[in-house]
């Protein structure tokens, strides 16, 4: 059913080294959104807003995402068309 390879092949080198990986160039929108974020108080406000919803640590459990970092992912998703 299956025959063999006739040639043996190698696998290439699977890890590179970082210094190797090109560095992707910041995009100035982030720059400018995470300056616009900054001079409305988004993360005061937001945590403000969200206050009621996390409990308090003494109850136990797994620590939520930040809501400022998880408004923020969704942010992201929502300009890169995710």
């Amino acid at each position: 059913m299956f025959s063999r390879r006739e040639v043996e092949e190698k696998q290439g080198e699977f890890w590179i080294e970082r210094s190797r990986v090109s560095k992707p160039t910041s995009l100035g929108f982030y720059s400018k959104l995470n300056e616009h974020l900054a001079a409305m108080d988004f993360a005061r406000q937001v945590w403000a807003l969200c206050a009621p919803a996390y409990c308090e640590e003494s109850r136990g459990g797994r620590p939520g995402i930040d809501p400022v970092v998880y408004l923020k992912m969704l942010m992201v998703g929502f300009f890169e068309n995710l």
